[in-house]
């Protein structure tokens, strides 16, 4: 019992501390950075903020600490330690191909790459034995593959938790429009996370030299790689470390809910196949490739499963032959007050039915302070009454498009009575969908460099 308190106060002071370092704030600030983006871009499409900035903000911190902690706990038992990780060669790697296609920018694929090196490099140094002690290849002869597997498959466990969690809240609307088809809405789920951690740290010391609490025979389960002599141990130190997640999605033809739910279910299944085979090469070496080679190919079959069930399914949010759907209700806003719900289709406006969409707006501002709607709801024809916002308080935003005031005013009146309606096939206002190799800057690139080779 004095053991386990002794290690317990050991981590909780190691873990405070992470909030005092400057790497933590800036995890923070760099997320502040990308919900500041979104917002403004809610702002140009919709004419307000739809999502607050600081209750993201709030939220991320908060579930951010719990993740870290559970991870953290994780990779105390393992025994997992920074040395064994390969961090210096898994981060230049993730920075290369972030400039291939910004969403390789992950450990999954990165520590399989320096995975097929270390494996490549340890048969090649069968027949050049050189290789071992030749920078900086010898670095990767100390790298131990189970335990990057195993740091790999907890930060994608912990991620699909926290997107099981809190990956549908605050969902940013958008119309979306791929090449040669209609416009149709839907939603971007975007949510990040600062992971405060507790890493540890190994090193050979004289017995005699060893200082904390001695931990039990069966620990850790993911060994090091590090050789003791005669008279020497091992020490473990922990150390404050921070980490950031990050989750982007689409959801086109399921609700945020589900396309979050969904996400994080084969994202957890992911990671514990990939725990399960780290810790089964721990004690079957043979069975490290196969790991290593599950990484990033089970990642990528889930990022392909997601995209082409979303894409290839029917829209849910586009407009019905009949009245103007509603995609989202703002909270808080007036027709979250009269009781709208997403997938509601509005029929009539005081009696009067709708024939284009974006006349409901207009209707609603030509009516008295109270607006009668009739409303389809799941096949029932029901009645409700708001309160429309006053003209004064309708606000004004920069126009993405200036040839189409009529639909931006349209837009800015719904979303401030709270009412982001399903767009109509040839809606003018849409965020065009490409293939994210379209921006691969690496293709750019090579492209500028063969056109004026050509020109020579």
């Amino acid at each position: 019992m004095e053991f386990i308190q002794e290690l317990g106060r050991m981590f909780m002071v190691v873990f405070g501390y992470t909030f005092r370092t400057p790497f933590y704030w800036m995890v923070v600030f760099l997320i502040f950075i990308q919900h500041q983006r979104l917002a403004a871009l809610e702002k140009k499409l919709f004419g307000r903020v739809i999502n607050k900035i600081w209750q993201q903000i709030g939220g991320s911190i908060g579930l951010g600490i719990v993740g870290g902690f559970l991870t953290s706990v994780a990779m105390v038992l393992l025994g997992l330690s920074l040395e064994q990780i390969g961090l210096l060669y898994i981060w230049p790697v993730a920075i290369l191909l972030l400039f291939i296609n910004p969403r390789y920018l992950c450990f999954a694929y990165a520590g399989g790459i320096v995975g097929l090196f270390c494996l490549l490099a340890d048969f090649l140094s069968r027949y050049f034995p050189s290789l071992a002690t030749t920078p900086p290849l010898a670095g990767l002869f100390k790298i131990h593959l189970p335990a990057l597997l195993a740091l790999i498959a907890l930060l994608h466990l912990i991620e699909s938790l926290l997107i099981y969690f809190s990956g549908r809240w605050s969902p940013s609307p958008v119309y979306f429009k791929k090449a040669g088809g209609p416009v149709v809405g839907g939603f971007t789920l975007q949510r990040f996370w600062p992971l405060p951690l507790v890493a540890l740290m190994v090193s050979v010391v004289a017995s005699s030299e060893i200082v904390g609490a001695s931990m039990p025979e069966w620990w850790p389960i993911i060994r090091t790689t590090l050789e003791i002599g005669p008279g020497e141990t091992l020490q473990y130190m922990m150390v404050p470390v921070v980490a950031g997640l990050g989750y982007a999605d689409l959801a086109i033809s399921t609700s945020p809910r589900e396309k979050a739910s969904s996400s994080a279910r084969h994202l957890a299944l992911y990671s514990l196949v990939l725990l399960a085979l780290a810790v089964v090469a721990e004690f079957a070496p043979y069975l490290t490739l196969p790991g290593i080679l599950f990484a990033p190919l089970g990642h990528e079959w889930v990022i392909l499963r997601g995209q082409r069930g979303e894409l290839s399914r029917s829209p849910l949010y586009s407009a019905p032959p009949r009245g103007a759907g509603v995609m989202m209700v703002i909270p808080g806003s007036p027709a979250e007050e009269a009781g709208l719900k997403s997938g509601d289709i509005i029929l009539k406006i005081n009696g009067q039915e709708l024939t284009d969409s974006f006349d409901l707006f207009s209707l609603i501002q030509e009516s008295y302070f109270m607006t009668l709607l009739e409303i389809d709801r799941e096949g029932r024809v029901i009645p409700l009454v708001f309160k429309k916002a006053p003209a004064s308080k309708i606000k004004a935003g920069p126009s993405l498009f200036p040839a189409t005031p009529k639909y931006f005013s349209s837009l800015y009146r719904g979303a401030e009575l709270g009412i982001i309606i399903a767009p109509p096939p040839d809606c003018p206002v849409y965020v065009e969908m490409k293939s994210p190799t379209s921006f691969n800057p690496l293709r750019r690139l090579f492209a500028r460099w063969w056109e004026q080779r050509g020109r020579r």
